[in-house]
C-alpha cells in the first residue's frame, strides 16, 4: 500500500507548494491558534455524518505540520506517521471506518481533535462524508456582526439538520426553503431532509466533475441557482449526464453570481463607435430590416387600464411602433402576474421574439429561467442591482429628480415640515427619500421630513397630514388611472383645503426604450456584452440621459424656478450630488465632508435615513402583499423577511 501513500503524499506536496506560491498557509489551520475556546460555549451534537469537504483543519497544533492544507500527508513514508497512515488505509479498504472521529464545528467548518489520519485517508479515497462526534462552538460576542449568514444556517439547521448546504449570501437559506414551499420556522420531516441530501449529492457529483476549482461554498451556491432555474423535485432522479448538461447551460450565471464584483451599473448609454453617423439605419446589422424586423415583447404584471405603471410602459411601447415603423415590431402581454401564466407567456415570447422586456422586479426569477432556456433572445427586467448574466436590468435613477423636489418643497412650506410618501422599500427607493430630504435641508436647515409608506397595511397617509400640521407633501409619482381627482407629485394644501400641484416627476419610458432599442440596432449591445463578459449589466439612467425630469407648475415663482434650474444644471454637470461630502443619518455620521460621492452600489442598496427624516423603513410583516412580493426579490436589507 506504499504506492497509495506516495500518491497521497505527492498530492500533499503539490498543495503545499501551490499554497506557498499563492501566499496561503501551506499546512492545516489549527482552531486553537485563532480562537480562544474559553470565550465560547460548547454544545455536543452527537455522532452524525458530516461532509468531508467541510473538514478543513485540526483542533490543536500538534498534528498541523504532518499534513498539507488539503489534508494529504507530507511526512516521509518510512516515518512512524507514514507507516500508521498506510496501515489505516489498508484497514479502511478492507473493513471500513469503524470509530467516529471527534471534531469541533466553528462557523460551519470542522476541525479534528481525534482522527486526523482517518480524515486524511477518507479524503484520499474521495469519500463524501465521514462519521463524526460533533461539538459546536458558540460565537464570541465580538464576532457577532460578521456572522449573519452563519446565524441563518443555524436556523436552517434547526429545521433541516444538514451541514451540506453552505451558502455564502444572506437570505439564501430562506430562498432555498421557499423553493421547496417550506420555511425556517417549522421542522422539516425526515423524508424531506433525506431528499435534500440526496439531491445535493447528485448535483455535487456532476458539479465537481466539471469544476476543477471547487469548494463547499461554491457547490452550495451553484446548487441553489440550479434549483432556482430547474426546480428541486426532478434533481434527485436526473441522470448525471442531464445534470452536467444543465450545469453547463447555467455556468456563466454561476460564475457571475459567485463574484463579489458582479454588477456593472451603466449610468449612460454605450457610446457608438460610428458616432458621426446620425442615422442608425446606415449602421444596422444585416439581420434587421423591414422584411426582417426586430421583434420585441413587453410582458406586464397588470393591465394598462388598472395600473399606472403598466400604462406608462405601454406608452413607451407604442412610441417604438411609431418611431421605427416596419423596422421594429412589438407585442404586449398583460395580466401576467401569476407564475404559471408568466411562464407560458415567456415561453411563447421567446419562441418568436428577439427581445423581451418584463417590467417588474417580481418577474425576475421567471425571466432568468426563460433567458437561460432561450439564450438567443435578449431578456431585460425592469429592476436594479439584481445579479444575472443572462438578464440585463434597467431602471430610472430618480434621486436627482427627488433632490430637486425636496428643495422646492422647502421653499413652499410655512412651518419647516414636509411629508414624503414612498411606496415600497426596494432598491433605489431609500436613495430617493434621502435625496429629497437632503435637497430640502439645503434650502431650510431646520426642515423635517415626515416619512410615510403607501405600501403598508392600514396606511392612510393623506389623513395624517392634518394631524401633523403638514401643508406641503410629496405623494405618489404617477397619476392614478382609477381616481377622478388624483393627488400625485409635489403638492401644497391651501388653508381652504384646496390641493395645488407644485411639480410632477416624469419618467420618459419612450426615451428609455428608444435608447435600448438603438443599442441593439447599432451593435453597441454586443459591444457591452464583450466588455462585460462575466458581469451583470444594469442600466441606471437618469436626468443626464433625458429619461426623467421634474415638470414645474406654472404657479411656481420665477425665483424658485430659477433656483431649481440651477440645481438641475449642477446635477447634470456633476458639480452637485446629494451623496457627496458629509452625510449624516439619524444614527450618526455616514461619511465625512472630505469624502466623494458614494458608490453606485452604496446608493442603490442604501439602508439608512437622513438625519432630518422622521420615520422608519417598514419591516416585511407590515407590507402589503404586493410589497412583500417585490421586497422578497429587490428589497433593501432591513425590509427583507426575517428568519
Amino acid at each position: 500500500m506504499s504506492d497509495d501513500y506516495n500518491k497521497a503524499r505527492k498530492s500533499g506536496e503539490q498543495a503545499f507548494q501551490r499554497a506557498l506560491r499563492e501566499g496561503r498557509h501551506p499546512n492545516l489551520p489549527a482552531l486553537d491558534s485563532f480562537l480562544d475556546e474559553k470565550q465560547c460555549s460548547t454544545v455536543k451534537l452527537g455522532v452524525m455524518e458530516i461532509p468531508l469537504s467541510l473538514v478543513i483543519g485540526t483542533k490543536t497544533a500538534g498534528r498541523q505540520q504532518a499534513f498539507a492544507c488539503n489534508f494529504m500527508p507530507v511526512m516521509d513514508k518510512d516515518s512512524e506517521f507514514g507507516i500508521k497512515w498506510s496501515r489505516l488505509y489498508e484497514s479502511q479498504v478492507a473493513e471500513g471506518m469503524r470509530d467516529p472521529v471527534i471534531v469541533y464545528e466553528y462557523l460551519h467548518y470542522f476541525y479534528v481533535q481525534e482522527g486526523n489520519k482517518r480524515v486524511s485517508v477518507a479524503k484520499y479515497l474521495d469519500m463524501p462524508t465521514i462519521n463524526a462526534d460533533v461539538r459546536r462552538l458558540s460565537l464570541p460576542k465580538q464576532n457577532a456582526e460578521e456572522t449573519d449568514i452563519y446565524d441563518e444556517f443555524l436556523k436552517f439547521y434547526a429545521v433541516c439538520p444538514l451541514y451540506e448546504l453552505n451558502f455564502t449570501k444572506k437570505g439564501s437559506y430562506l430562498k432555498f426553503a421557499k423553493e421547496l414551499n417550506l420555511d425556517l420556522k417549522n421542522k422539516w420531516d425526515e423524508v424531506t431532509v433525506s431528499r435534500v441530501k440526496s439531491a445535493f449529492y447528485n448535483f455535487r457529483s456532476a458539479y465537481i466533475s466539471l469544476e476543477q476549482d471547487s469548494d463547499s461554498a461554491k457547490e452550495s451556491d451553484a446548487f441553489l441557482l440550479y434549483v432556482t432555474v430547474y426546480g428541486f423535485d426532478k434533481l434527485r432522479y436526473q441522470s448525471a449526464q442531464t445534470v452536467r448538461k444543465n450545469i453547463l447551460q447555467i455556468r456563466k450565471e454561476m460564475i457571475t453570481q459567485s463574484s463579489d464584483d458582479n454588477i456593472s451599473v451603466k449610468e449612460n448609454p454605450q457610446e457608438r463607435k460610428e458616432s458621426g453617423l446620425l442615422d442608425f439605419r446606415k449602421i444596422l446589422p444585416a439581420s434587421y430590416s423591414a422584411s426582417r424586423p426586430l421583434k420585441i415583447a413587453f410582458v406586464y404584471e397588470r393591465n394598462s387600464q388598472d395600473s399606472a405603471w403598466t400604462y406608462e410602459h405601454e406608452v413607451g411601447r407604442r412610441y417604438l411602433n411609431r418611431k421605427y415603423g416596419a423596422l421594429v415590431q412589438t407585442v404586449c402581454y398583460e395580466d401576467c402576474g401569476t407564475g404559471e401564466k408568466l411562464e407560458q407567456v415567456l415561453k411563447k415570447a421567446a419562441a418568436d421574439r428577439d427581445m423581451v422586456f418584463t417590467v417588474s422586479p417580481s418577474m425576475m426569477k421567471q425571466t432568468l429561467k426563460a433567458a437561460i432556456t432561450y439564450p438567443k433572445t435578449h431578456f431585460l427586467n425592469c429592476s436594479i442591482n439584481l445579479s444575472s448574466k443572462a438578464v440585463r436590468t434597467y431602471y430610472v435613477r430618480m434621486y436627482g429628480v427627488k433632490f430637486l423636489m425636496g428643495a422646492l418643497a422647502a421653499m413652499y412650506t410655512e412651518n419647516h415640515r414636509i411629508c414624503y410618501i414612498a411606496d415600497y422599500p426596494i432598491y433605489g427607493t431609500i436613495a430617493s427619500i434621502n435625496a429629497f430630504a437632503i435637497g430640502a435641508s439645503l434650502i431650510d436647515p431646520q426642515i423635517k421630513v415626515y416619512l410615510g409608506w403607501s405600501g403598508v397595511h392600514d396606511s392612510d397617509w393623506f389623513r395624517e397630514l392634518d394631524y401633523l400640521g403638514i401643508d406641503v407633501f410629496s405623494g405618489p409619482d404617477s397619476v392614478s388611472v382609477k381616481e377622478d381627482n388624483p393627488v400625485y407629485g409635489l403638492s401644497k394644501k391651501e388653508k381652504d383645503g384646496q390641493i395645488v400641484n407644485l411639480a410632477v416627476p416624469v419618467i420618459n419610458w419612450a426615451k428609455y426604450y428608444e435608447r435600448l432599442i438603438d443599442s441593439v440596432l447599432d451593435g453597441s449591445w454586443d459591444l457591452e456584452e464583450e466588455a462585460h463578459k462575466l458581469k451583470s449589466i444594469n442600466y441606471w439612467w437618469g436626468m443626464s440621459v433625458g429619461v426623467c425630469d421634474l415638470n414645474l407648475s406654472s404657479q411656481i415663482a420665477y425665483s424658485s424656478e430659477k433656483m431649481i434650474r440651477l440645481l438641475k444644471e449642477g446635477l447634470i454637470a456633476g458639480t452637485i450630488n446629494p451623496f457627496a461630502g458629509e452625510l449624516r443619518s439619524s444614527k450618526g455620521l455616514i461619511q465625512p465632508k472630505e469624502a466623494g460621492r458614494l458608490s453606485n452600489e452604496s446608493i442603490i442598496r442604501m439602508d439608512w435615513l437622513n438625519e432630518n427624516i422622521i420615520g422608519v423603513i417598514p419591516e416585511y410583516e407590515r407590507l402589503s402583499e404586493d410589497g412583500k412580493k417585490l421586497t422578497s426579490v429587490s428589497g433593501v436589507s432591513s425590509a427583507k423577511e426575517k428568519i
